[in-house]
């Protein structure tokens, strides 16, 4: 088998969209679906060409089975995957309401991706890759998922294998604990961070690149990276750049961040640099807004290189 260039460890989950807006009340169906910010991230590497590994713990059922086959099928490589038989694989619904707000619902607590711990991994297959992709999300998840990321982020940083941070923030999964208390140390200790815009003023005072120059230095990342609906920039050593985003029709906004990484992460492993790294997120992501659910829209090398030469056209 190939070497890997990236792997990722993280909460799969089953997403159920709703079949039209309003209150789940009111709701007669669902359309099935696949998520959780991690499997996208690879899945989304994956169509871009790389040798990408996805971690995690499932559930032994049905939607952990569906799991680990669509993301063999998208030749993503699951070998460092477990299956619990004693919980389930985690879900969480949409619910579309009035004027286009989104509201999420999880039913992930007791999960088996809670249950992963440090003492569980293949430690030697995490750390196989140039890049280790991290996110928030999975701290939040239990206190053994938040020690494992703790231990996880120190071997990475001894081993001298670098680290990706997409902050993430999900307020539900905290419960009214301070994500800046959790997450601040974490990102800190990454060598790539990336943000929200609100994110960014949760964790560096601003989102603004003079904020984020300021405070990096109390951080070990050579890059922080924070995204919005207009654009992104990234501040490095070398300066400050900026990419605006590309103007497309909003279908559904979900999974757009992680389209985002993913297209800056497959940028790096090209050895790009900053600005082209931009124009790369920035056009994986609007793929992926244009298409219903996390994982759809993400778009293969050649997709999102049309949007960014400015020819996505129609083929005949």
């Amino acid at each position: 088998m190939s070497t890997l260039q990236l792997t990722t460890l993280g909460e799969a989950l089953v997403v159920m969209d709703p079949v039209s807006r309003g209150h789940l009340r009111h709701v007669g169906g669902f359309e099935k679906n696949l998520g959780g910010a991690e499997l996208n991230v690879a899945v989304g590497l994956s169509r871009l060409g790389h040798r990408v590994g996805w971690a995690g713990r499932l559930g032994d059922d049905e939607f952990g089975k569906e799991i680990l086959t669509f993301a063999r099928g998208e030749g993503v490589d699951v070998s460092g995957a477990a299956m619990d038989t004693e919980a389930p694989t985690g879900l969480y619904f949409k619910e579309w309401r009035a004027l286009g707000q989104l509201r999420v619902y999880y039913y992930r607590a007791g999960s088996a991706a809670s249950r992963m711990r440090f003492e569980d991994l293949d430690l030697e297959h995490l750390l196989s890759g140039e890049i280790l992709h991290l996110t928030g999300i999975t701290p939040a998840l239990s206190e053994g998922c938040h020690d494992l990321v703790e231990r996880l982020l120190s071997a990475a940083n001894e081993r001298g294998v670098a680290v990706s941070f997409d902050v993430n923030v999900r307020w539900k999964l905290f419960e009214g604990r301070d994500p800046r208390m959790v997450l601040g140390p974490l990102a800190a200790r990454a060598d790539l961070v990336f943000l929200s815009d609100e994110e960014a003023e949760l964790l560096f005072g601003g989102s603004d690149p003079a904020s984020i120059q300021e405070a990096m230095p109390g951080t070990r990342a050579g890059t922080v990276v924070v995204h919005g609906a207009a654009g992104a920039f990234a501040v490095e050593e070398g300066g400050v750049f900026e990419k605006a985003s590309y103007p497309v029709e909003v279908v559904d906004t979900v999974g757009a961040g992680d389209a985002f990484v993913a297209g800056f992460l497959s940028g790096r492993l090209r050895g790009w640099n900053a600005e082209e790294c931009l124009d790369m997120a920035n056009a994986c992501g609007a793929c992926a807004v244009t298409v219903p659910g996390d994982l759809k829209g993400l778009p293969t090398t050649e997709e999102a290189l049309a949007l960014m030469r400015g020819r996505p056209g129609v083929e005949r």
